[in-house]
């Protein structure tokens, strides 16, 4: 009760200071009085915008289909973290033969004991398929934070500099670019390894150049600012300038880009799986979806639940990607208003 009568008394106190004679005078004069600012005036302007500008943001946001993709990577998340729970054979009988063969016998139809059958080496596919997810989630997740750190870097290198610093870096990304990542990934691991690292580091290094061309066009426009030439002149080093000022005012695009490139990782690193080239120590989708192609007509379940899930974990990501990037258009904004 006195809390609340303490409330009541702050809050009477606030309105008898807001109707003051000083405040009336001070409003009147910012409404009539051409060129006429006021701080405190000022300052509850923008707070309301600021807030009126996040709402408008969140509608934008919460749009069906983006409320769509982000319960599937919810799902996809939830089966990743919590597999040791789920899924009813442990890590080791769904990856390595000598256990597997002890639980079943290959490519059979579902059971009691093997709810979605099994699939080569008598491995379970419905533990496979949870334990997948794992897979999925860290080579997607890893390889497009190692690209979009890379591509921040030297896009937002090569944006500021300019001229030959710029030519030079842009012409390597070109050169990158040129060269089917899919390709380059199964070459470069048939050489080095098949491990999971390895494919991982080989793919965001050649995702590298689209997420820095990206990069470099938010930073050319960004450094025309004049809040930029300011801390020039004001003597910022250009490291501060890069990483502090620009770089903080460049991201969104590329916080657009990440969660669709997920979806895209997630997506090539199935088809290197699917192709023969994947990490044969680890569970994932694409090698389930090659175990099951020979009996494809025989016993669709070998590929239709790795199908499912492919396109659970691809589509989820996608959709939030569009969903948060339509969020920020400015164009929408606009139409809003």
């Amino acid at each position: 009760m006195e809390d609340s009568n303490l409330e009541e008394l702050d809050f009477s106190k606030e309105k008898i200071h807001y109707f003051s004679k000083e405040n009336i005078i001070r409003s009147l004069k910012f409404l009539f009085i051409p060129g006429r600012r006021d701080p405190r005036l000022s300052q509850k302007e923008y707070e309301i915008e600021k807030t009126k500008s996040k709402r408008k943001f969140f509608r934008r946001l919460v749009k069906p289909l983006t409320l769509i993709g982000i319960s599937l990577i919810i799902f996809i998340v939830f089966l990743a973290v919590y597999a040791p729970w789920i899924a009813i054979y442990t890590l080791e009988t769904v990856t390595d033969v000598s256990k597997a063969i002890d639980f079943g016998i290959p490519f059979t139809l579902p059971s009691p004991l093997h709810p979605w059958g099994t699939t080569a080496n008598a491995y379970d596919l419905f533990s496979r398929i949870i334990w997948g997810s794992r897979t999925i989630v860290i080579f997607g997740f890893l390889t497009i934070i190692f690209a979009t750190v890379g591509g921040i870097f030297v896009g937002t290198i090569s944006g500021y500099y300019g001229g030959k610093v710029d030519a030079i870096i842009m012409r390597i990304v070109d050169f990158s670019l040129a060269f089917p990542t899919l390709v380059i990934v199964i070459l470069f691991t048939e050489m080095i390894s098949r491990d999971l690292i390895t494919i991982l580091l080989v793919f965001g290094i050649f995702a590298i150049p689209s997420y820095s061309r990206l990069m470099r066009a938010s930073v050319l426009t960004t450094k025309q600012l004049l809040y930029i030439e300011a801390a020039r002149t004001s003597g910022a080093r250009n490291f501060k300038i890069m990483f502090k000022h620009i770089f903080a005012n460049s991201i969104s695009p590329i916080i657009i880009r990440f969660f669709g490139g997920v979806g895209a990782a997630i997506l090539g690193f199935s088809g290197i799986a699917f192709l023969g080239f994947g990490d044969a120590s680890l569970p994932d989708w694409g090698t389930d979806l090659k175990y099951g192609l020979p009996y494809i007509y025989s016993m669709i379940h070998l590929t239709l639940f790795p199908g499912i899930f492919i396109l659970i974990a691809v589509l989820g990501f996608m959709l939030f990607g569009d969903g948060l990037r339509d969020a920020l258009d400015p164009r929408l904004k606009a139409m809003s208003k």
